[in-house]
């Protein structure tokens, strides 16, 4: 197990929600901080985990816009001297159909794909080159979405986990009880799904290029989580037998720290899943399935549980 005090993590989105639980879950490590968000309430948050005994910096920032993100990975550098994790975290939902007009498409388009995609692109981009030089590796874990996979992995459903309702029959047709959870996603969602599965090639993609660096990329395939972008959903007030159902963003965050946790040795390509119905809990990692096993392993080590 790796030992997470004083290393140096990026949090992006970290004002609220998900991103919120994974800074101060950090912080509670030791984990020394620098978080940003498009909402002012960051300046609040990076006083907050100051005050949780780490140094922090925050600041206020589009995670789409290529000059903030360099201005602020080259400030942590210069605060910190290295940078260890990032958590690519700033995400956005919109509705969006198939048969929106241009001018509400080219606008959703640069607000949720410029967000969920283009931003945990350019923070990669900018935080992979420190990564490279500094030699010691590194962890980057994506925020994507449960919409993107099954209960695991397309070709996996919740195998030993008896909380998942879809795991009686493995050749079933997506029923609750009676085969393999089905993608999410929807009609209305056809731009925010293609941003979270986009994130998909640059798993994979990172992992590849990365393995001998010993930085390993690995992504949280989120589901319903109470959060601020789910009760704005719900115009923040859900009644309670919907947030009774819904999965708290501090024990997905503890997920997180487990596969921090893991280390140089620990899993590596890996889509963790998350949905209602299922425990959240620090799973095994899967076999692969879009790329080989030797391409992404680390230290000629076996991540497979």
């Amino acid at each position: 197990m790796t030992e997470l005090k004083d290393k140096i993590a990026i949090v992006t989105g970290a004002a609220v929600g998900l991103g919120n639980a994974y800074a101060k879950a950090l912080a509670k490590e030791g984990v020394n901080l620098a978080v940003c968000d498009i909402r002012p309430e960051i300046n609040q948050v990076r006083d907050e985990l100051a005050e949780m005994g780490v140094d922090c910096i925050g600041s206020e920032g589009d995670v789409s816009n290529p000059d903030f993100v360099k201005h602020f990975v080259d400030v942590t550098k210069s605060k910190f001297g290295h940078i260890d994790i990032l958590i690519n975290n700033a995400g956005v939902w919109g509705a969006s159909v198939a048969d929106d007009d241009m001018e509400k498409t080219l606008e959703d388009y640069e607000n949720i794909v410029g967000t969920n995609l283009k931003g945990e692109f350019l923070f990669g981009r900018a935080v992979i080159p420190v990564m490279i030089d500094q030699g010691t590796g590194g962890d980057i874990i994506n925020v994507a979405t449960d919409h993107m996979v099954t209960c695991g992995t397309p070709d996996y459903y919740c195998e030993g986990n008896s909380e998942c309702p879809h795991q009686d029959d493995p050749h079933g047709i997506g029923n609750v009880g009676g085969g393999p959870r089905p993608t999410g996603g929807g009609d209305a969602m056809d731009l925010y799904d293609a941003s979270k599965w986009a994130l998909n090639g640059l798993l994979y993609g990172w992992a590849k290029a990365l393995k001998g660096h010993r930085i390993r990329v690995n992504a949280l395939c989120m589901g319903a989580t109470d959060s601020y972008m789910l009760r704005s959903f719900h115009d923040f007030n859900p009644s309670d037998e919907e947030v009774s159902q819904w999965m708290r963003a501090e024990d997905n965050a503890e997920v997180m720290i487990g596969i921090l946790k893991e280390g140089v040795g620990g899993r590596n390509a890996q889509n963790h899943q998350f949905c209602m119905g299922r425990e959240v809990a620090l799973e095994s990692p899967r076999p692969q399935i879009y790329v080989l096993e030797d391409d992404v392993k680390i230290g000629g080590q076996s991540h497979v549980g």
